[in-house]
């Protein structure tokens, strides 16, 4: 059975890759050792479906067009942070405030995957913006310094007009994105 790699998410908007990626100009000259996400491929994943069998494509259309019933909102970005371990992290991201609105969303998505029969990554939902992965720890303590500076609130805003089905094609130069279908939410 054919697959392909796909997940869900929200597109932030052209003000929030712009400041996304000043923000990651001024931690690169830290000489941090991030594999850097590109800012138009900067995304809010709601949720990951690893490898989806294509026959489960126009199922899932049918459900999230079904179960997403959210109306359009915004959503704040602030904070910066990193998973995993404080000495080896594995991700560096841009936090979102606490929105309501996005929790629903996120609940709506899932139970349309559900509907659908598709399998997704479960874990505790986590709102951010992913800016780069760790390849090593080499001047993680510059890049740790130079977080702190850029902690100062709200570092943007954006309005979800819609969610996305994307296909994410991995290539040596970064992955590649294709958007399968897209969701409208109400006005």
């Amino acid at each position: 059975m054919k697959t392909i790699r796909a997940f869900v998410a929200i597109e932030p908007g052209e003000s929030i890759r712009v400041t996304l990626s000043d923000l990651q100009q001024r931690l690169k000259r830290t000489g941090a050792d991030l594999s850097w996400v590109r800012p138009d491929s900067i995304h809010l994943t709601l949720a990951f479906l690893g490898e989806l069998p294509e026959d489960q494509v126009e199922p899932l259309k049918a459900a999230l067009d079904a179960a997403v019933i959210e109306k359009t909102f915004d959503f704040n970005l602030a904070g910066i942070g990193t998973f995993g371990k404080l000495q080896h992290p594995s991700v560096l991201w841009a936090g979102i405030t606490p929105c309501p609105q996005l929790e629903r969303l996120h609940q709506q998505t899932t139970e349309a995957l559900g509907t659908a029969g598709v399998k997704f990554d479960d874990k505790t939902f986590s709102p951010h913006l992913t800016l780069g992965r760790f390849k090593s720890s080499r001047n993680l303590l510059a890049l740790q310094e130079q977080l702190e500076k850029e902690q100062t609130g709200i570092l943007g805003s954006a309005t979800v007009h819609e969610i996305q089905l994307i296909q994410s094609r991995l290539r040596p130069e970064g992955a590649q994105y294709t958007v399968l279908y897209g969701i409208q939410l109400q006005d």
